[in-house]
């Protein structure tokens, strides 16, 4: 699914294009801007888009290929660029990302996707309505994609952040024996690990396309690629934090039921000791000798029952004043 849009900066003016003939006019104008999203391309779509934007092969290829790490590159005469986006499913909660790939020459974007991605909607929004920036070139349109990217980061750590808050609260409550808190923080260790193996290259990115040594956009439009930067710097920064802290509270949920089991092997060592020593009294007086004494006292057997609980009581006492109970 192809979907293109023109865009004349000097008019203000905005036409969708669905002539890929139209579009190569277009894209030879230098007075217009283009953006072409391509959802789950064919090949020979992605043919016909190399051919009319003289895009390198190697590119091509990386964009047909998913799981890409976030990284911009330098061509002749684009850059190609891959970001994700971030969502959680309603029903599950589950962390979902999704991979673009992103074409950037002097007046075209070109943006390629395998799944729909509710974002671009939204920064085509954003970017119809900057009729002022709109004179400041294919910049202000790439903007307005990453920062509706990276803004929508925010909300899935802010919840990240309360369910780890939550589960730090839950420990200490006694949710250790709880089988499903273990398995909840594994998860959301998981989901930690996501959202940073993503935002941490991204932030190289965009530290490449801020750089004054070698400016890919007008200086108006450097200053706002700086502010998405300083906004996914203080991302990384809370990821690598709540990512500490739930390390810790993996720690103390470790010790916890560490502790828990000590306590429980303790109780068991102390209750084999007490009964060890009363099967050591019934043992001796259940040997087959004739010459045991006691065996022929009237009240032998009562005697034997009351020092084995004589025996039993100071034990346990004793292990109570050493705290083993």
């Amino acid at each position: 699914m192809l979907k293109a849009i023109s865009c004349n900066p000097h008019e203000h003016s905005f036409q969708h294009i669905t002539d890929l003939e139209k579009l190569k006019d277009e894209h030879d104008n230098p007075d217009s801007i283009i953006w072409l999203d391509m959802l789950n391309p064919t090949e020979e779509d992605m043919a016909k888009i190399a051919e009319k934007f003289s895009l390198h092969p190697l590119a091509i290829e990386d964009a047909t290929r998913e799981h890409q790490r976030p990284k911009v590159e330098e061509y002749e005469n684009f850059y190609f660029v891959v970001f994700y986006t971030a969502d959680t499913q309603e029903k599950s909660q589950e962390l979902s990302i999704c991979e673009i790939d992103m074409f950037l020459g002097k007046n075209y974007l070109i943006t390629v996707h395998e799944h729909p991605i509710h974002e671009l909607q939204e920064a085509e929004q954003r970017w119809t309505r900057n009729s002022k920036q709109l004179e400041w070139g294919i910049g202000v349109l790439l903007y307005s994609l990453l920062d509706t990217i990276v803004d929508h980061y925010f909300p899935i750590v802010d919840a990240l952040v309360d369910i780890a808050e939550d589960l730090e609260d839950r420990l200490f409550m006694g949710a250790t024996r709880d089988t499903r808190f273990t398995q909840q923080l594994l998860e959301l260790r998981k989901q930690f690990l996501t959202m940073r193996r993503i935002a941490t290259p991204e932030r190289d990115v965009l530290n490449v396309l801020t750089n004054r040594d070698t400016p890919i956009f007008d200086e108006h439009a450097t200053i706002y690629f700086r502010d998405i930067y300083d906004h996914i710097t203080r991302l990384a920064d809370t990821i690598d934090l709540y990512r500490d802290q739930l390390s810790s509270t993996m720690e103390a949920n470790l010790s916890i039921v560490s502790n828990d089991l000590n306590k429980v092997m303790r109780t068991l060592t102390v209750a084999s000791i007490i009964l060890m020593v009363d099967a050591l009294i019934a043992s001796i007086y259940g040997m087959n000798f004739e010459n045991i004494p006691e065996l022929h006292l009237y009240y032998g057997y009562f005697g034997a029952l009351v020092l084995m609980a004589s025996l039993s009581i100071f034990l346990a006492f004793l292990f109570k004043k050493l705290k083993w109970l």
